[in-house]
């Protein structure tokens, strides 16, 4: 009796490991994994925003950033709605927003120059939380 209570025990156990590990850390690691993405491209394509030589190299890299700043826009979008309610509570404490994030990469991805791109780099550092010394 004792083998067969250690048994359902175990089974529970790892039952309910496998439901916290799949319904609470992964959308968490997804989200996380999707913000340090949007970070290390708005660094990657920082310089594309307002070219300063205008060549073709450019021109076609300015469009890739648009493209990867509209999917990054809707990956956090969608992201954020398999998240846990507890874990968005905490990021809405901590100052986080990433439907906001989701609007400012759209208007990112539609600016032409770094004067339109300012107020949408600012939205997403408050809006992810990003460092304030990150300079784009």
């Amino acid at each position: 009796m004792k083998e067969v209570a250690i048994l359902l025990l175990s089974l529970v156990a790892g039952g309910c490991g496998y439901l916290v590990v799949t319904f609470w850390m992964t959308p968490i690691l997804r989200y996380l994994q999707i913000r340090h993405d949007v970070t290390a491209d708005l660094i990657f394509f920082a310089n594309v925003i307002n070219p300063r030589m205008v060549n073709d190299r450019l021109k076609e890299r300015h469009e890739v950033g648009t493209e990867t700043y509209r999917k990054h826009a809707a990956e956090v979008a969608a992201c954020y709605y398999r998240l846990p309610g507890w874990y968005r509570s905490i990021l809405k404490s901590r100052g986080e927003d990433p439907i906001a994030a989701s609007k400012d990469l759209i208007g990112l991805s539609n600016c032409s120059n770094s004067s339109d791109a300012d107020p949408h780099i600012r939205g997403l550092k408050k809006s992810l939380h990003l460092a304030p010394e990150l300079d784009l």
